[in-house]
């Protein structure tokens, strides 16, 4: 291994070595904190979830299309 193999290598293991260290984390969280972020959430969530059922059969359908041409069987 040469000198500059190593230097990069003891580099990136100090490197990793200071991202994994532990913090202590001196800070309160706010019973309610989670409820803040349900709000913030269940709606993103629900809206993903409605976008998905709503296109959930346009794009099945537009996959059966493309598979049928793919193996050359008729359109209905």
């Amino acid at each position: 291994m040469t000198a500059s193999n190593r230097s990069s290598l003891l580099f990136r293991a100090l490197a990793l070595l200071a991202l994994l260290t532990p913090i202590p984390g001196w800070t309160y969280v706010d019973p309610n904190a989670g409820g803040a972020l349900l709000q913030l959430l269940a709606p993103l969530f629900a809206a993903a979830a409605g976008g998905w059922l709503f296109m959930r059969r346009w794009v099945s359908a537009m996959v059966r299309r493309w598979w049928e041409r793919l193996r050359g069987r008729p359109e209905d």
